[in-house]
């Protein structure tokens, strides 16, 4: 075979094989799907009001750190900030300092529930970071992994607020200060 009818097998190989790479790289990609498990939807974005999706809370069950259970529907009648975190996180610190301001001021009327989202925590772990941090209310695990799948949280702290009637209101990534967090509870 000439050499110039080597380079043009070659170049024909190196184009055909780029070829089916990028054919096999657009094939396994994530579908755009908007209905997950759950029927969550995954369109969400950061910060965003969910009142008028009218998304009833499931009726999802949570391991505390102290190894009861808490079922969320249980806390229908009063406002409920869930505090998606992980132990690691240190801005999830600074949310529980803005968390501690609304729970002094608020804890008759809100209630406060920080969930770890880390796969890696227990029962006895959250237990050590309550304890530790001088958390006054319950802290547990999203074991099931229900907000994360149904919210698809990327980042911690991530805040869902329920209010109420039992209804998503809110739902913010970030570190959310208290006065953010009750200014915008105030326009719900």
């Amino acid at each position: 075979m000439s050499t110039e009818k080597t380079l043009l097998v070659g170049l024909l190989v190196v184009i055909v094989i780029t070829g089916i790479a990028i054919g096999v790289s657009v094939l396994s990609m994530p579908q755009e799907n908007t209905q997950n498990k759950g029927g969550q939807d995954s369109s969400l974005a950061p910060d965003i009001d969910l009142i008028d999706q009218e998304r009833m809370v499931p009726d999802w069950e949570f391991e505390m750190s102290d190894g009861s259970s808490l079922a969320i529907r249980d806390l229908i009648g009063k406002w409920v900030i869930v505090d998606l975190m992980s132990t690691s996180c240190p801005a999830c610190e600074a949310e529980n300092d803005e968390l501690k301001e609304i729970y002094r001021d608020h804890s008759d009327s809100i209630v406060i529930l920080s969930l770890s989202v880390d796969s890696s925590s227990t029962p006895d772990i959250m237990a050590q970071y309550k304890e530790s941090r001088d958390i006054p209310w319950d802290v547990g695990l999203d074991d099931n992994g229900f907000f994360v799948q149904y919210f698809r949280v990327r980042y911690t702290p991530t805040l869902v607020i329920i209010d109420d009637q039992g209804y998503f209101r809110m739902y913010h990534e970030g570190l959310w200060t208290a006065d953010d967090i009750m200014q915008a509870m105030s326009l719900m």
